[in-house]
């Protein structure tokens, strides 16, 4: 009698890698129908897997995943969300994608959206406030069976299963490396604009931010950091007053969204050739303001990879590792 067929006995017929093999026979996303067809063809006539478990695998229960995100003015989000709907639509990745928002910093209607999409949901994934409340809900969910995941700011000490985003403390490392080292005396003032320290992003990124200052640049000093809650109106009155406390302000630091409201007060005030902005999430807005030389440049990552990332995620125990942060300068603006 014949040994059993191994998984390169299944490639070979496919014509496909093992690691496609291994993908496919474990119902796990990110493989072409067709290329899954093949290789499930070829289990057959190898006599791998029986007609039944190529049925099965032919036609898997597709997992419902819900994206909560915060109903915010930032206009990277909703850019993010849109691009999350376009890629639901034509991408079949072994889960069905929903996306609702709802009120960013009300940590009561987040647990509340939690706690009510995650009744109907195989997997939830959201934009974290950090706080008690939120945090608990989580953990009922992970309790229930429900795997959580937190994406772009993460929550501390809660039970979700993983955190798909930049690393964030590098990400304001990054910042401050580029607003000191544009600095020829490295001397002036820098400050930073958030839109909440409840996103333990925004607290990561400032911790960041301010360790690279302290420690490489003593000429340099953190004059602030002002909370304008992702709204660019009020962006815009908080960094005219920033302004006027400051004169030898030389940079600004945006760890959230909402930059057009920063850019417009700093040309107001006549000083966009003497304050360098960097901000976050590639946007239009953020992307007129590079072509026009008012931000010098924006800390991203791609909105696809954490999709990909984040759907293999929900399909997986493996931990996933830090998004690749991107830096765009208004030397290689990306088509968007």
């Amino acid at each position: 009698m014949g040994s059993r067929p191994a998984l390169r006995d299944i490639a070979n017929l496919a014509g496909v890698s093992e690691a496609t093999v291994d993908r496919v026979l474990h119902g796990r996303p990110n493989v072409r129908q067709q290329t899954a067809e093949r290789v499930l063809r070829a289990a057959g006539e190898c006599g791998y897997l029986a007609e039944e478990q190529i049925a099965r695998l032919m036609r898997p229960e597709r997992l419902r995943l819900t994206v909560v995100l915060p109903g915010t003015a930032n206009p990277y989000i909703r850019t993010f969300n849109n691009e999350l709907r376009i890629w639901a639509q034509a991408r079949d990745r072994g889960a069905r994608l929903h996306s609702f928002m709802v009120e960013s910093l009300d940590a009561a209607a987040l647990a509340g959206a939690l706690r009510r999409l995650g009744k109907r949901s195989d997997a939830i994934a959201f934009f974290g406030v950090d706080h008690p409340e939120v945090r608990d809900e989580v953990d009922r969910l992970v309790t229930a069976g429900k795997r959580v995941i937190t994406i772009i700011s993460d929550i501390t000490d809660s039970r979700r299963h993983a955190y798909i985003g930049i690393d964030n403390v590098a990400a304001g490392r990054t910042a401050a490396f580029l607003l000191a080292r544009l600095n020829p005396h490295r001397k002036g003032k820098v400050a930073i604009v958030a839109a909440t320290r409840q996103y333990r992003a925004h607290v990561e990124r400032e911790l960041g931010f301010q360790e690279l200052i302290l420690r490489d640049y003593p000429g340099v000093a953190f004059a602030e950091t002002i909370e304008g809650r992702d709204d660019p109106q009020v962006n815009a009155k908080l960094t005219l007053d920033l302004l006027d406390r400051h004169p030898d302000l030389c940079g600004i630091y945006n760890v959230g969204g909402s930059s057009a409201g920063i850019g417009t007060a700093v040309r107001q005030a006549g000083r966009a050739t003497q304050v360098a902005l960097v901000g976050h999430g590639l946007s239009r807005d953020t992307l007129a303001m590079l072509e026009e030389d008012t931000m010098l440049a924006v800390l991203t990552h791609r909105t696809q990879t954490l999709l990909e990332m984040l759907v293999d995620t929900v399909h997986s125990s493996v931990l996933p590792g830090h998004l690749p942060m991107q830096i765009i300068f208004p030397t290689n603006v990306p088509n968007i």
